[in-house]
């Protein structure tokens, strides 16, 4: 089974690169650097963690240390201040692993209730933030499987193992290859704006995709432009007495605007 896993592990760098990268001119490319990072983290734990140990497992604990950094560097992915946020990453990072310094160094309990909520909590916002996008069951897979990883660091021997690996060591493994699937999933019909919206929303999750749908509509409110940015894509608000634009493009470009931040123009 460890062999199978780490197959898979080795296997999931493919699409990982491949959105690292789609996204290298982005404001996302750093979160998704930390992403392979705790990937890479992942794969190690797996390969040489003795499956027989019934202590505390550091290895385990820096990996869900760093699956959590990964997705609150996805909260800093905006212009100008994507790069400064890695020093915020880093300092969470640095408060996380702290109690992995104290128990390796004199001995401390590692797995206090508070520290292991905190925890938990940052790898919920991780995966939260793409539970409502097209990423949704690669995000909800995720969750259990990292839940599933902490039930193992408060009690290691509670849960049944498959040989020398648990079903959450596998449902982790192939959560890239899901998410890889879940992206290929997406119609190829709807209008550009659509399309380009979608893309982002996918991309940058709940969190941002909010902040953008606010901006955008304040815009078209005040364009006086009878469309609203849904959740979904562009809906036409019927009832409204304003006038459409003339030209559609023009909803594309005033989205572009939007997105400056976060993409360059000739990305889309």
């Amino acid at each position: 089974m460890r062999i199978a896993l780490v197959v898979l592990m080795v296997a999931g760098l493919f699409p990982l690169v491949l959105a690292l990268v789609a996204h290298r001119r982005t404001s996302l490319f750093h979160a998704l650097v930390w992403t392979l990072i705790a990937w890479v983290s992942w794969g190690l734990t797996l390969a040489f963690a003795d499956p027989a140990d019934s202590d505390f497992a550091p290895a385990r604990y820096w990996a869900l240390c760093l699956t959590g950094c990964a997705g609150i560097a996805v909260l800093g992915a905006r212009r100008p201040q994507v790069f400064a946020w890695n020093f915020v990453v880093l300092g969470l990072l640095a408060v996380m692993i702290w109690p992995l310094v104290e128990t390796l160094v004199i001995g401390t309990p590692p797995v206090a209730g508070l520290r292991i909520a905190f925890l938990a909590g940052t790898v919920a916002v991780a995966a939260l933030n793409y539970l409502p996008t097209r990423f949704g069951p690669a995000a909800l897979v995720l969750l259990v499987a990292c839940a599933g990883e902490l039930v193992l660091l408060v009690a290691p021997t509670s849960l049944p193992r498959i040989g020398d690996a648990t079903i959450f060591d596998a449902l982790l493994a192939i959560v890239p290859w899901l998410g890889w699937g879940c992206l290929r999933t997406q119609p190829a019909e709807g209008s550009d704006f659509d399309r380009l919206w979608l893309r982002f929303r996918d991309s940058w999750g709940f969190m941002w995709s909010q902040r953008v749908r606010e901006q955008f509509n304040h815009a078209a409110q005040n364009a006086g432009w009878a469309v609203r940015l849904s959740w979904r894509g562009l809906v036409e608000e019927k009832q409204t007495p304003t006038a459409l634009p003339a030209d559609q493009e023009k909803l594309v470009e005033l989205l572009w605007a939007t997105l400056q931040r976060f993409v360059e123009t000739e990305e889309g």
